[in-house]
């Protein structure tokens, strides 16, 4: 006889809600009659439902891409929490109000970073075309919805004095806002490769690009001084007019080596630059989210739509490329903003019920 433990994991139970009153004092001045009302950190300035609710609604929708009707459900399920699919799109718009000014101070980050990577991707905003751009460095990624694809965007967004480098794809809309980019290698060389396929002149451009990259990758893992960079970007820039300069039938390489050409500044950027990649899959991949978004949600309704959309996207990205815990972070910036928003009132006393 004897003793085998087991060890097994388990959660408690779920709790249902608890009902708290705050009982808020007020004060009206006899003088100019402006009235001051009590304030606590965890009572909403609006509406009935607390800190938890909104920010696991948010979570909910954004993190475990819930439909509201869904959220509602799961409130009930596991908390006895009768709320419906409105109060819980309620719930979520009051987490992207309590994070906008965490949202803004993204924005202040990536206009002041090196090096931004930049793309977009199509979303509808009641069934009309739009699109949802991200604009991601290292530490920070801040997503917005516009009903535009051009220019504009990347102005308003970063500015129009952005003194940074632009990490994109071939889309217009970059070189028309910044002469300093670096066009995305992993798309040209897919071009060349599908025009060598078409073409059989194409196959030996295609080889002269690949092996071109691979090279220039190589050689900058050792790390060479300015000099010597401004010497290999000399020579590789050769080494692309060289292949601009070749004679071929109109067709798929002809298209290529025009677009070659026309990105001939900026396909070696990164030699020169330390810090900035020849790839773009940075933002590339911070548009997976949206996109899976975008096959549940099919379009947003409105304007309080993309503000919520483009918010929360973007607080959560960032929270997690800072290894930090969206939920708190959730519950941290609606609790501040209730504390904010009431920056004068005086402390509510609290009691349960």
């Amino acid at each position: 006889m004897g003793v085998t433990p087991r060890l097994v994991e388990e959660i408690p139970d779920p709790q249902t809600p608890e009902i708290i009153r705050y009982n808020r004092h007020y004060y009206q001045c006899d003088s100019c009659g402006t009235e001051t009302v009590a304030a606590h950190p965890d009572c909403p300035d609006e509406g009935q439902f607390g800190v938890n609710v909104i920010a696991q609604s948010a979570l909910s929708r954004y993190d475990h891409r819930l439909p509201y009707r869904k959220i509602a459900d799961r409130f009930e399920q596991l908390h006895g929490l009768e709320l419906s699919g409105a109060s819980a799109w309620h719930a979520t718009e009051r987490a992207a109000r309590a994070g906008r000014c965490e949202y803004e101070q993204i924005r202040q980050e990536i206009q002041d970073a090196d090096v931004d990577h930049i793309d977009e991707t199509g979303i509808k905003r009641d069934g009309e075309q739009a699109w949802i751009w991200t604009f991601r460095t290292i530490q920070h990624t801040l997503y917005a919805v516009r009903e535009s694809r051009g220019s504009d965007v990347p102005a308003e967004v970063l500015g129009e004095d952005f003194a940074g480098t632009v990490v994109c794809d071939g889309w217009t809309a970059y070189p028309a806002f910044s002469s300093n980019l670096q066009r995305w290698w992993a798309h040209i060389l897919r071009e060349a490769e599908d025009a060598a396929e078409k073409q059989p002149e194409g196959e030996p451009i295609y080889q002269a690009l690949r092996q071109l990259f691979v090279a220039l990758q190589a050689r900058l893992e050792s790390d060479p001084s300015p000099r010597e960079r401004a010497d290999l970007q000399r020579v590789a820039r050769r080494e692309l007019e060289s292949l601009i300069d070749r004679s071929v039938p109109d067709g798929p390489v002809a298209t290529l080596l025009g677009k070659i050409e026309g990105g001939l500044d900026h396909w070696l950027t990164f030699v020169g630059e330390p810090a900035v990649s020849p790839t773009n899959n940075a933002a590339e991949n911070a548009l997976r989210e949206p996109v899976v978004l975008r096959k549940i949600i099919g379009t947003l309704r409105n304007d309080r739509g993309m503000f919520v959309h483009e918010t929360v996207l973007s607080l959560l990205a960032t929270w997690r490329q800072q290894g930090r815990n969206p939920y708190e972070e959730l519950r941290r910036v609606v609790s501040n903003n209730e504390v904010m928003s009431r920056a004068h009132a005086v402390p509510a006393v609290e009691t349960s019920g």
